[in-house]
């Protein structure tokens, strides 16, 4: 078995991007084959080191020797490309570890991921003989890498042979995609650092990687196209690392639709699956998430050629009025402030543009103004001149070839003098468009981005506005150590989490609130109707009558809830009636819950559940019976500070609500808060929680009191 690394600990992936040579286990002679086409790519691209085939069955392949074993290699081999049966792949690593091999890509398949006995077993030999001899291993089941500045290309795409140099790097679990994205992104005129497809990940994953990018100062920007995250505390520390050093993570999620919501007894497990902690993690650690090719090349694409916008909103420069409200519409949906005009910027504007411009923030230039390169520059100079301002975007296509000089020109101006005053500068589009040669070598003389379609450069500028607001946030410095995705000791796998949870009954789950701090209603537990009635005495009516059965959720949907109680009369009938539901409710006497009627202004939702990759993920919204149709809530991984508790009332919704209840809006705002954060820092102590909700949490109109008036617990047992 493979000794696992301490938690937080690295692997040192240089040997796996910057191999001092290169050895081909498994060339084959076909001409289209993997072998072929990595031989054709390293010695096309470059690659200085030594390039060695291996294949007992043949002398010469590709006009090159070929050896029968590794023994026979001459000189150092330092990388294996591994491209034989999964079976044969161990052999193969303990002879190259034998020869001082330090890395190893490998292709093959058919590991642990087909679920069988004989890919397990493989996969776990192969890994013990990476560790005796300290081999660090790609995939297997990946395509291989691309290094630009050490020319190492051992991407086995056909087609592929040049990849320009550039502040890009890629970490894919998917070969197929981070190829398809590397060549976008070449054919966009951005050029790579690293391209890694890391496979199966079954020794070196992508937190590794990350690691060894957010140091790499040729790196400017991360991609990331992510199936899973296997160590999200390794993870989340690289992250952090690339925050502080602030360098862009942008990531594309495969699976979101496989939330793996287990059948459990709760809502938490309806509201919040695996995707929706995805999205907390992004937010929690500044990760940019994207939803396809575009928007990452368009996104990365103004973190490469842009500088770093100044605090400050969005100054657009339109060419007609229909392109300007269409921005005013994408203000909203993409976040993006567009500041109002200073009023002798207004002024100036006016003067120079006349009659037919619209005035304001976007800019419809009109036509006298996009005639006159001279105006289009002015008023250029004005917008950028605002304190308010921190990006510049200004609608205007490439040239596409030698007749539209004077529009180069112009746009060269504008990018030298927005450089001078330190704003970046980003052009757009009305449309999609062609590249024409012409228009590809000025962009690159120009060095600003040039994005094409309105809406999707909106929607990047957006991804790049939050992205530096988020960083220069003052609560995203003020973060608690501890305040990240918990330990790998204290997650629980989701399969064993669906055998092994079990709920907690009524008063338990009351008293773990309690013991949080957070305040429930009074109550008593009783199996008599008669208990029930002193009980109703002490705690006063009216009251509800509640059947108390563990992990019996949905009560009100099976006759298991009577509510307003005022007599004893009425506590016998509900408890009889209670009674006779015993086909439903088992063939036991069923206790019932006496509890206050809590009476309130509003009825708010608030769960966790332990995700089996990233920890407690905190549920917020509004409640009651229809808390699953609502659909408005909000995520937050445990504990939540409370700057993002606050997030978290605004994104439900329950903030609206508020404000039109009569009530003292900053107290009962500041303990929902504190409710949130107390029950974030619950479940996040205790590593024993599975599921914990409240459901209602009701707010008082009388003191603005929260109190929680149903809880449900589930604890795992360790199996």
């Amino acid at each position: 078995m493979e000794k696992k690394e301490p938690e937080g600990t690295f692997r040192n992936v240089e040997p796996l991007l910057r191999p001092q040579s290169i050895t081909l286990v498994g060339a084959s002679e076909r001409p289209d084959s993997w072998s072929a086409r990595i031989f054709r790519n390293l010695r096309s691209y470059g690659f200085a080191g030594a390039i060695h085939l291996v294949n007992p069955r043949h002398r010469e392949i590709y006009g090159a020797p070929c050896f029968p074993s590794l023994t026979e290699v001459p000189g150092k081999v330092d990388q294996l490309v591994v491209i034989v049966p999964a079976q044969h792949v161990p052999g193969v690593i303990e002879e190259g570890g034998k020869r001082g091999c330090r890395s190893a890509v490998v292709f093959s398949g058919g590991f642990s991921e087909t679920n069988t006995r004989a890919g397990t077993e493989a996969e776990r030999e192969m890994l013990a003989a990476a560790q005796r001899h300290g081999i660090l291993i790609c995939g297997p089941n990946c395509l291989g890498n691309i290094s630009t500045r050490e020319r190492t290309l051992t991407l086995a795409e056909q087609g592929v042979d040049a990849f320009k140099v550039g502040g890009i790097a890629l970490i894919s679990q998917s070969s197929g995609l981070m190829g398809g994205l590397a060549r976008y992104a070449h054919s966009r005129g951005l050029g790579l650092s690293y391209g890694i497809a890391s496979g199966s990940e079954a020794n070196v994953d992508a937190a590794d990687y990350l690691n060894f990018l957010v140091e790499d100062d040729s790196t400017r920007v991360i991609g990331l196209i992510l199936e899973a995250i296997r160590r999200p505390v390794e993870f989340a520390l690289a992250c952090k690392r690339a925050r502080a050093k602030q360098k862009p993570v942008l990531v594309l999620k495969i699976g979101k639709s496989k939330q793996g919501r287990e059948a459990a007894l709760t809502h938490t497990g309806a509201l919040a699956g695996s995707y929706e902690a995805f999205r907390a993690f992004c937010r929690r650690y500044g990760l940019v998430e994207l939803r396809g090719f575009d928007e990452f090349i368009d996104t990365a694409e103004i973190f490469l050629r842009g500088r770093m916008p100044a605090a400050g909103g969005v100054a657009a420069i339109a060419l007609s009025g229909g392109a300007r409200g269409y921005l005013h519409d994408l203000e909203e949906e993409f976040g993006i402030d567009f500041p109002p005009l200073d009023q002798d910027v207004q002024q100036k504007l006016e003067k120079l543009l006349g009659v037919g411009a619209g005035v304001g923030n976007p800019l419809d230039l009109g036509a006298a103004g996009a005639s006159n390169p001279q105006a289009y520059l002015q008023a250029l100079e004005l917008l950028a001149s605002q304190s308010n301002v921190g990006l510049l975007a200004v609608q205007g296509d490439l040239p596409h070839g030698p007749e539209f000089a004077a529009r180069a020109a112009g746009f060269q101006k504008m990018a030298e003098r927005v450089s001078q005053l330190e704003k970046p500068l980003v052009f757009f589009s009305r449309a999609s468009y062609s590249v024409s040669a012409y228009g590809a070598e000025f962009r690159e003389i120009c060095g600003v981005p040039f994005l094409q379609e309105i809406r999707k450069s909106f929607q990047a500028i957006g991804h790049v506005i939050s992205f530096w607001n988020g960083l220069n946030a003052e609560h995203l410095q003020q973060r608690r150590e501890g305040d990240q995705a918990l330990p790998a000791e204290k997650r629980v796998s989701s399969s064993r989490i669906s055998e092994s949870a079990v709920p907690l009954s009524d008063v338990d789950a009351f008293a773990l609130l309690e013991q949080g701090g957070i305040p429930v209603a009074r109550y008593a537990i009783s199996d008599t109707a008669e208990g029930a009635q002193s009980a109703a005495r002490l705690i006063g009516y009216p009251v509800a009558l509640k059947a108390s059965v563990p992990g019996l959720t949905h009560k009100s949907e099976i006759g298991g809830v009577y509510l307003g109680l005022s007599a004893a009369e009425e506590i016998t009938r509900a408890f009889d009636s209670i009674q006779r539901k015993n086909p439903v409710l088992g063939n036991a006497p069923v206790p019932v819950l006496v509890q206050e009627m809590v009476r309130g202004s509003l009825e708010i939702y608030v769960g966790s559940r332990r995700d089996p990759e990233f920890g407690p993920l905190v549920t917020f919204g509004l409640g009651g019976l229809f808390v699953e149709a609502m659909g408005h809530v909000a995520s937050c991984l445990a504990p939540v500070p409370v700057a993002e508790a606050e997030g978290m009332v605004d994104e439900s919704g329950v903030s609206r609500a508020l404000r039109r209840l009569r009530v003292d809006q900053a107290v009962c705002r500041a303990r929902i808060v504190d409710n949130i954060v107390r029950l974030s820092e619950l479940i996040a102590r205790h590593s024993e929680i599975h599921t914990l909700e409240i459901n209602p949490l009701v707010l008082k109109e009388s003191d603005g009191q929260c109190i929680a008036v149903d809880v449900v617990a589930l604890i795992s047992r360790k199996v």
